[in-house]
This record gives structure tokens, C-alpha cells and sequence, in this order.
């Protein structure tokens, strides 16, 4: 991270009178679940496993197709990737963060129609399309951002602007950002927790969040309503953070990854013990 100042984090007591976050199903039989992302125009949450991570699994990466009520309906509906992680969709396409590009995914069908090469990126890892059809991603290790268009990628970022970005998500004309942290050692771990950023698309003016600093290494993040909430990975603590500020909300567990919402479910899938949790938010 270069140039830019932590803000001190601000953490309110845990969860506020009457919020929960309560498990409504689980679901196994994944191998290392990163993302699970919830397709509206075929109604059903889309999976993406892992395998074996690095190029020594090969091409054994694939994304599974879950149905709302917790069902593994396909579990080889796209084959063929290496890692996959996180993903968005537009115009009838999934878009999927791989660590050899950007997969392009014809939901229609489920194949797998290109592969967009991000020259330069160390750590391809999840996926957010603004409004305007623009598809993000973060190169977690780069500290970078990348941007697809019209059949061509770019840089929108370069390597160092961003620490450790994680988690995206995109609205009104800006990214936010889930910070893993700063300082990556050897095993994952990080010297600095990390946090919540914002991207403005049209200056690519970067600042924190003020409430959303060192409170953890985040993964996922979804909105629901106006709140974000967003996961620990290590620790599987989740955080709310609305007009209120930040707080924690429930613990699901060590490895909770790139998260998915229906609504005010919000779907976790856990790299390490292979699930797909839905968990069922209420505001009161």
C-alpha cells in the first residue's frame, strides 16, 4: 500500500437489540468453495470451487449450480478453470476471477465462451459490473484493480494502489473495496488487519471507510438494503456496516470466503470445511 494513511477503526458493541443472523440451511460436498454468487435470471445460486489450489491441480476448477433451498442441482455445470473465485454477471454473462484471467461464462448454457487474459496480474480474485456494464477486478497481491469492456482489459489501478484488495462491490458510481490487510506474511497471515475502502470510478480518488478500519482481513461483501455486510476470513467473524457505523454481527467460522445474497440471505460459502452456509438476516 503506497501513500495512503489507515484510519483508526471504531467498532460499536456486538450486533444492536433484536439484529440476527440466523443459519437457515447447510450444505456440503464442495471442494474449497470461494464464491457463491446468486444468478436472478436462472433463480439459482452459482458455486465456485477451487479444487486443489495452484497450478498443480491443473484445470480441475469448476462451478457448481445450487438451488435456493439448498440443493446441489449441477455439480459440474462449468468445468475446465483453475481456480476460481469470485464472480458478478451481465448481459447474460458470468464473469469469474481466475488465477489465469477472466472467464467469461454464457449462462444460458454454462460454457465457457473466453478467457480474458489481465497481463500482469499476480492474484486475480473477485469480480463486481458497475452500472455502465464495466467488470472490476481485484489483484489481491498487486494491490491493483482491472477493468473489461468490450471484449478488452485494462488496467484501471495500477499494482500498490490498494491494500491487499479482496472483496468488490459496485454502486453509484463506486467500488468499495474489502481490504485483507497490510503486510502479507508468508503463511496469509497480515501484520495490519484490514478493512473498508471506496474507489470513486470517475477520479479513482481512493479513501477508507472511516468506521471500517483494521477490523479484520475481509473477504466477502454484499450489500443488503443500504448496509454492507462483510466476513473475517480467518476468524469467520462477520461485520454490518451502515449509517450506524461497523459492528460485528455473528461468527460462522474460520474460512468464510467471497460471499452471495438473496435479499436478506446471505449465502457463505467456507473454503476449508467445504460448505455452502445460508444464513437469514433480520433487522429486528
Amino acid at each position: 500500500m503506497k501513500n495512503v494513511l489507515l484510519a483508526v477503526s471504531v467498532i460499536l458493541p456486538t450486533s444492536v437489540l433484536g439484529e440476527g443472523f440466523e443459519e437457515a440451511w447447510r450444505l456440503g460436498g464442495f471442494s474449497m468453495p470461494e464464491s457463491a454468487w446468486y444468478e436472478a435470471s436462472i433463480d439459482k445460486i452459482v458455486a465456485s470451487n477451487i479444487g486443489v489450489f495452484g497450478p498443480d491441480g491443473g484445470m480441475d476448477g469448476r462451478l457448481s449450480l445450487v438451488s435456493l433451498d439448498g440443493v446441489i442441482e449441477d455439480a459440474d455445470w462449468v468445468t475446465g478453470l483453475m481456480d476460481p473465485k469470485g464472480i458478478s454477471s451481465h448481459d447474460g454473462m458470468l464473469y469469474v476471477a481466475d488465477a489465469i484471467g477472466l472467464q467469461v461464462v454464457s449462462i444460458a448454457d454454462g460454457t465457457l465462451v473466453s478467457t480474458i487474459a489481465l497481463d500482469g496480474a499476480t492474484f486475480p480474485n473477485d469480480v463486481a459490473v458497475d452500472a455502465n456494464g464495466f467488470v472490476y477486478v481485484t489483484d489481491f497481491l498487486a494491490g491493483g484493480l482491472y477493468r473489461y469492456h468490450d471484449g478488452s482489459a485494462e488496467v484501471f489501478m495500477p499494482a500498490g494502489s490498494l491494500p491487499l484488495p479482496n472483496g468488490i462491490l459496485a454502486r453509484d458510481g463506486t467500488l468499495w473495496i474489502g481490504s485483507f490487510g497490510d503486510e502479507m506474511q508468508a503463511d496469509f497471515s497480515v501484520a495490519q488487519p484490514g478493512g473498508l475502502w471506496q474507489v470513486d470510478i470517475a477520479t479513482k480518488a481512493v479513501s477508507p471507510v472511516e468506521t471500517a478500519q483494521g477490523v479484520g482481513s475481509v473477504d466477502g461483501m454484499v450489500f443488503v438494503g443500504e448496509a454492507v455486510i462483510f466476513d473475517d476470513n480467518p476468524t469467520g467473524m462477520m461485520f454490518i456496516h451502515d449509517a450506524a457505523g461497523t459492528r460485528e454481527l455473528a461468527s460462522v467460522g474460520p474460512g468464510s470466503a467471497d460471499l452471495g445474497v438473496i435479499g436478506d440471505l446471505v449465502i457463505v460459502p467456507n473454503l476449508g470445511a467445504g460448505e455452502i452456509v445460508a444464513y437469514q438476516y433480520s433487522a429486528d
